[in-house]
C-alpha cells in the first residue's frame, strides 16, 4: 500500500473534512514527523484540529492496527468512564492501513516527567476500569506475552539476533529462575479480562480534563497489542517501568509512593478483598519481572556487547520471578 507523506497529510485530511482550508490559509495548521515502530504524522490546526495520523510499516501492521480500531471502537461504545481512558478515533482508512486519531492536545506522556502519586492512582483506575470487562465472543488476541518464550527461540529467529540479543537468550537459558518462571507464567496465563498489554509510561499520557488547568487524568494509547489476558501483566508492566528507572542509576525507593498509590487505586478500583489482591500482586511481581526480561531484550536489539543495565535487569527479573513475595516487599514497598 502506498505510504502517506508529510506534503500529502494536509490534502488527505481536507478530503475527509477533518481540516478547515482555513487552517491552511491562515499558516495555523502544522504538521510534524512524529514517527518510531509506525509512521506517525502530529497535525495541529484550528480549534479541534489536533490529530495522530499512524501509518503501519511492519509487515503485519494491518493486522495490528486493525486490531487497535476495534479495541477504541469497543471503548468508545461502552461507559463514559471506558471511554475516557482513550483517544478519540476520527477515522480508519482500511486501504491504505491510515489511523486518525485525538492528539491529546497539552497532554504529557510519562516516560517525560516524574509520575506523582495522584496520577499514578488515576492510572490505578484506568486499569481497574480496563480489567472490569469481561472475555466475549469478540475475536480478540488471546495468546501470553512473547516474551515467556524467549528462552525457546525458533531457529529461524536466531537468524534475525543481534549478536547481543542472542547472548541475552543464552543467559536466560543459564538461568533456571527464569526459565522455570516463564514457563509457570505462560502455562497459567489467564484470559479473563481485557488488557492493553503494552502499560508503560510513554504510552500513559497525563492531560487536563474538560480543559481544567491541572494534568490530572491518564488516558492509555497505542492499543495494537491491546486483548483478552491477564490483567497481572498490565499492572506488572507498570512496575517494571518504575524499576527500569533503578537501573538507570535513580533510586529506586524514590518512586514507591507512587507505586503505592497505583496499586492501592487499582485494589479500591476493582474491589479485591485482602486474598484475591495478595495473589494478583504476587503475580503482577512476576511479570514485571517478565516485562524487564523484555525491555531488556528490546535495548540489545541492535547492540552487540550486552549493557551492565541488561545483565542488572536479568539479576533483578531472577529475583522478582522467583521471590516474589520478597521482592514486592524490597523493590516497590508492597507487602503481599
Amino acid at each position: 500500500m502506498p505510504m502517506l507523506e508529510q506534503h500529502e497529510v494536509a490534502a488527505y485530511l481536507l478530503r475527509r473534512r477533518l481540516i478547515s482550508p482555513r487552517s491552511i490559509v491562515s499558516g495555523r495548521l502544522r504538521i510534524a514527523d512524529a514517527s518510531s515502530r509506525n509512521r506517525n504524522f502530529r497535525v495541529s490546526g484550528g480549534p479541534g484540529e489536533s490529530y495522530l495520523l499512524k501509518q503501519g510499516l511492519a509487515a503485519d501492521s494491518a493486522h495490528t492496527l486493525a486490531n487497535e480500531v476495534a479495541l477504541y471502537r469497543r471503548l468508545a461504545g461502552g461507559p463514559a468512564s471506558l471511554a475516557a481512558c482513550v483517544p478519540r478515533l476520527h477515522g480508519f482508512d482500511a486501504g491504505r492501513g491510515i489511523l486518525v486519531l485525538e492528539w491529546i492536545a497539552g497532554g504529557e506522556d510519562l516516560d517525560r516527567r516524574r509520575c506523582s502519586p495522584s496520577l499514578a492512582a488515576a492510572l490505578g483506575r484506568v486499569l481497574a476500569r480496563l480489567h472490569g470487562v469481561a472475555p466475549d465472543d469478540e475475536q480478540l488476541r488471546r495468546d501470553p506475552p512473547w516474551v515467556l518464550a524467549l528462552h525457546r527461540p525458533p531457529l529461524e529467529a536466531l537468524r534475525y539476533m543481534s549478536a547481543a540479543s542472542a547472548e541475552l537468550v543464552k543467559a536466560i537459558q543459564a538461568d533456571e529462575r527464569l526459565q522455570d518462571g516463564f514457563d509457570e507464567l505462560r502455562e497459567g496465563w489467564h484470559t479473563e479480562a481485557l488488557v492493553h498489554r503494552d502499560v508503560k509510561w510513554a504510552n500513559c499520557i497525563a492531560h487536563a480534563p474538560g480543559g481544567a488547568g491541572r494534568r490530572t487524568a491518564i488516558k492509555l494509547v497505542d492499543w495494537e497489542m491491546a486483548g483478552w489476558g491477564d490483567p497481572a501483566f498490565d499492572v506488572g508492566s507498570a512496575f517494571s517501568d518504575h524499576l527500569a528507572g533503578g537501573l538507570d542509576g535513580r533510586p529506586q525507593t524514590s518512586g514507591r509512593p507512587a507505586i503505592a498509590a497505583l496499586w492501592h487505586a487499582y485494589v479500591r478500583g476493582r474491589r479485591l478483598d485482602d486474598e484475591c489482591a495478595s495473589q494478583l500482586l504476587l503475580r503482577s511481581v512476576r511479570f514485571a519481572g517478565a516485562r524487564l526480561v523484555q525491555s531488556a531484550y528490546e535495548h540489545t536489539q541492535e547492540a552487540v556487547l550486552m549493557s551492565e543495565r541488561v545483565e542488572a535487569s536479568l539479576r533483578v527479573s531472577a529475583d522478582m520471578l522467583g521471590r516474589p513475595r520478597e521482592a514486592a516487599r524490597e523493590l516497590l514497598g508492597l507487602r503481599a
